[in-house]
């Protein structure tokens, strides 16, 4: 007999081929490649998408989607779009989905110069304003308590004087246009109390999906609350609040940008989704660009587009916002369709109406479907504005942008819909089985997995449990135990399968 024939090994080794799957079987099925962004749509928004995407190189889509939101942010204080739909707001629910590392934050700071901008003038105009209004309130109290003194208790007289003396002045407006991670209640309050129009804009859209605010308690009444800002419907605030509330001719813009997990999360969950929050995003989710980013030196002509940029949404920023009654209530002037774009949109609409029937094109995102054609109509009028900001009509070319727009983002709802619904565990076990194939060593024990492994890996029973989906779905094969791997034995090891 052989002095190196190991019957305990053969055993094993033949155990092992006899429960390894002949062929491996996909973890779940992979989203085709991202569509390339239509940029040609933008109209004077496309050279600032351009020019981020040349300095940080970050994917086009990125930059696109982040120029596109801050022209919302910007115009919706002042424009609204009348359509055969109905008078409908400008402000939009913006998404973006990329690994990190994809310079989501990069682009977005370019995009939010103007922001910055404004938001020093307002801050120093605060600070200015802030020694008058001191004085106006310490005077208006004290006019108020020597009233009181002299009526000396008689209730009519104090009001009376109550009324000729006013209101109280009203604070210096807080000189913030953005939130981060704010709660719906949160930006309530900042509605009410700072300018009737703002935004919420994160690069770590993290914090919003998984926040108090879209907790399991929270959800509904978040999800509720994001479709009426979209709505441009009043807010209605009154609970746990300081004091209740009314709001009127708000505007509020949202622009998130979350990992795959985070964004995967936010489309496949079913109160949002039936509540008809995720019909109304505009997503996208480009593929990486990263490998390919070698370093180069912005052209100054890139900076030259962002300065003419800057100036643009600035000049939109800056402008007086119409109000009703108080100054508090937006009144937005509505932009309208001439005849050529108002008969695009209803082929638009009917087109796309028919996509979602049961065997159309739309049918599994029917939902986000039906609100296609109003999605085209508010990007049409966004684009119309940043093209002309003295123009009230939306033309031909305009609705045509704005269809494009929205047949991205319809495209791009359809490439995403199935993978989000892929179960966490099942995505995990792609990041592991990722990480696995990068290391030179195709031999792996437990304790290195959960180690060393894809974040989310950091417990043995967490690391066995997707370690056991990578070996039903045949990626890997368990080696007997007692196996040696990095001068050990091991209890738990398992192999890659060539």
């Amino acid at each position: 007999m052989n002095a190196d024939f190991n019957p305990a090994a053969v055993a094993a080794e033949a155990v092992a081929k006899a429960t390894t799957p002949e062929l491996k079987r996909p973890l779940h099925r992979e989203a085709p490649p991202a569509p390339p962004f239509p940029v040609h749509a933008l109209g004077a928004l496309r050279p600032a998408a351009e020019a981020i995407h040349t300095i940080t190189q970050a994917p086009l889509a990125i930059c696109a989607q982040s120029v596109l939101a801050v022209a919302a942010l910007a115009i919706q204080a002042h424009r609204d779009v009348e359509g055969p739909i109905g008078r409908r707001p400008l402000c939009g629910l913006f998404v973006s989905r990329a690994e990190s590392g994809e310079r989501k934050s990069a682009a977005d700071r370019l995009a939010l110069r103007p922001v910055a901008t404004i938001e020093k003038e307002w801050r120093e105009q605060a600070e200015a304003e802030a020694g008058a209004y001191a004085n106006a309130k310490e005077a208006w109290e004290e006019a108020r308590a020597a009233a009181k003194r002299k009526a000396k208790g008689n209730k009519s007289e104090i009001m009376s004087a109550f009324d000729e003396i006013g209101p109280e002045p009203r604070a210096p407006r807080s000189p913030i246009l953005l939130v981060a991670d704010a709660t719906p209640e949160a930006i309530a309050l900042h509605l009410a109390d700072g300018r009737p129009f703002g935004g919420q804009f994160t690069a770590e859209g993290g914090m919003v999906i998984g926040g108090t605010g879209m907790s399991d308690d929270n959800r509904m009444r978040a999800g509720a609350f994001y479709n009426t800002v979209w709505d441009g419907d009043p807010i209605r605030r009154n609970r746990a609040m300081a004091r209740s509330a009314f709001l009127p001719g708000r505007r509020f813009t949202v622009h998130l940008m979350m990992q795959p997990n985070v964004a995967a999360t936010l489309l496949s969950d079913d109160v949002l989704g039936q509540l008809g929050t995720t019909a109304r995003l505009l997503l996208v989710a480009p593929d990486s660009t990263a490998g390919g980013r070698l370093y180069r030196e912005p052209p100054a002509a890139a900076w030259a587009t962002m300065n003419d940029y800057t100036d643009r949404i600035l000049a939109w920023l800056r402008k007086p916002y119409r109000t009703e009654g108080d100054g508090d209530v937006l009144d937005p002037e509505p932009m309208h369709l001439d005849d050529d774009a108002k008969g695009l949109w209803v082929r638009f609409h009917d087109a796309a109406e028919r996509d979602l029937a049961s065997s159309g094109a739309m049918a599994s995102i029917r939902s986000w479907g039906s609100k296609m054609p109003e999605h085209a109509l508010r990007l049409a009028a966004l684009v119309a504005a940043v093209n002309d900001p003295d123009t009230m009509m939306i033309g031909k070319d305009d609705m045509a942008a704005g269809c494009t727009l929205a047949q991205h983002y319809a495209a791009e709802m359809l490439r995403l819909s199935g993978d989000a619904t892929v179960p966490p565990d099942l995505r995990m076990a792609h990041r592991l089985l990722a990480w696995w194939q990068t290391r030179e060593q195709p031999r792996c024990h437990l304790a290195a997995i959960y180690q060393l492994g894809p974040a989310g890996l950091r417990d043995a029973a967490t690391a066995r449990r997707i370690v056991g989906i990578l070996a039903e779905h045949g990626w890997i094969k368990q080696l007997p135990a007692g196996t040696e791997i990095d001068g050990s034995p091991r209890r738990e090891a398992w192999e890659l399968v060539p």
